[in-house]
């Protein structure tokens, strides 16, 4: 049996609809804009940790915990970037730090689902 657990597509949905969502926020409200970064980490490691509850094992738990967190992220941040709101440095460091994030949420998940 392999170390395998399907990323289910609705994740990654709400995951970018969610990062999508705080960007556009942050155009509205500054309160929201002041928050930007602590949302965009929070994000991917609610997101991982439930997912992670499905008890992925902990080799997937890193593998896809950390795609569920950059790929909603970048998107997220691409979309920041053209309204003006980030530097470019951010599409990297800050998708890399919610790859970081999510693999947290998605090993504390998957810890607590008894199948780490």
């Amino acid at each position: 049996m392999t170390d395998r657990a399907p990323m289910p597509f609705g994740w990654y949905v709400l995951s970018v609809l969610l990062q999508c969502t705080h960007v556009l926020g942050a155009t509205v409200s500054q309160d929201i804009g002041n928050l930007a970064g602590i949302w965009g980490v929070t994000i991917p490691l609610v997101i991982a940790f439930l997912w992670g509850r499905s008890g992925p094992g902990t080799k997937n738990a890193v593998k896809q915990g950390f795609i569920l967190g950059v790929v909603p992220a970048f998107i997220g941040l691409v979309l920041a970037y053209s309204l003006g709101q980030v530097e470019a440095f951010l599409l990297v460091a800050g998708s890399a730090s919610s790859g970081v994030t999510a693999i947290l949420g998605a090993l504390l998940g998957n810890a607590l689902a008894g199948k780490g």
